[in-house]
């Protein structure tokens, strides 16, 4: 592909590796966009509702530091976020038994109709953003992203903790 030029700059197209990175930063930012105002009627953020998945997933409590590292955020934020779901009722944190400083996080029972109403949205979101690709396309492009997430994992000399593979390779339904 050609090179560009606008106001007299040059503009590299977006094709191949040119620009992929920006084109997921994007893809990603205006997806959590949507998914901020299709839940706020809910009073869910994309953030919010990634904890809750994250931890029905996982199905059993959940160390708050094993939570952090599997959504990429740092504690504190972790810490704001899951004081403010406890107050709503939808989780609680419990002290382990084998050691009391750290604390096991899980779904309360009223997380559950919240929950099944997320995943009838984002259910119907999948519907609407995949309009007009093949499966055979999207089950390219997904392996494409996955390929890039390890690679991404290997260049930063992190680990990726055992439960990310769990979640990454199950059946998700959102």
């Amino acid at each position: 592909m050609k090179e560009g030029t606008l106001s007299g700059k040059r503009i590299r197209p977006r094709y191949g590796k040119s620009k992929l990175g920006l084109t997921v930063s994007e893809i990603s930012r205006e997806l959590r966009s949507i998914i901020d105002a299709r839940f706020k009627e809910h009073g869910v953020s994309s953030a919010r509702w990634v904890v809750l998945w994250a931890l029905e997933e996982l199905g059993e409590p959940v160390s708050q530091k094993r939570i952090a590292n599997l959504l990429g955020i740092e504690s504190p934020t972790l810490v704001r976020m899951l004081d403010r779901l406890e107050e709503d009722g939808l989780v609680r944190r419990n002290p382990s038994v084998e050691d009391r400083r750290v604390k096991l996080v899980e779904l309360c029972a009223k997380a559950e109709p919240l929950l099944e109403e997320m995943h009838a949205l984002f259910l119907q979101l999948e519907k609407d953003l995949y309009v007009g690709f093949s499966e055979e396309e999207l089950i390219q492009a997904h392996n494409v992203m996955l390929k890039l997430r390890d690679r991404v994992f290997d260049l930063s000399g992190k680990t990726r903790e055992d439960v990310i593979d769990h979640i990454s390779h199950q059946g998700n339904r959102g």
